[in-house]
């Protein structure tokens, strides 16, 4: 069995965006669109930290 990694990827990237979209609103109305931004892009890390794991020493 081979797992699909780009479909994992893509599934880790769509509901990244879709949490850090939604917290980027959760306490501020309005945000800015580099708040936006900065909260998609956390999620979207996260996300793929909770499907994937790195080789600290190549970072």
């Amino acid at each position: 069995m081979k797992p699909k990694f780009r479909v994992i990827l893509e599934q880790a990237i769509e509901e990244g965006v879709r949490m850090g979209y939604r917290r980027a609103f959760k306490h501020i109305e309005n945000p800015t669109e580099v708040s936006i931004c900065q909260h998609i892009e956390e999620q979207v890390m996260s996300s793929i930290y909770e499907y994937f794991t790195f080789d600290e020493e190549n970072f």
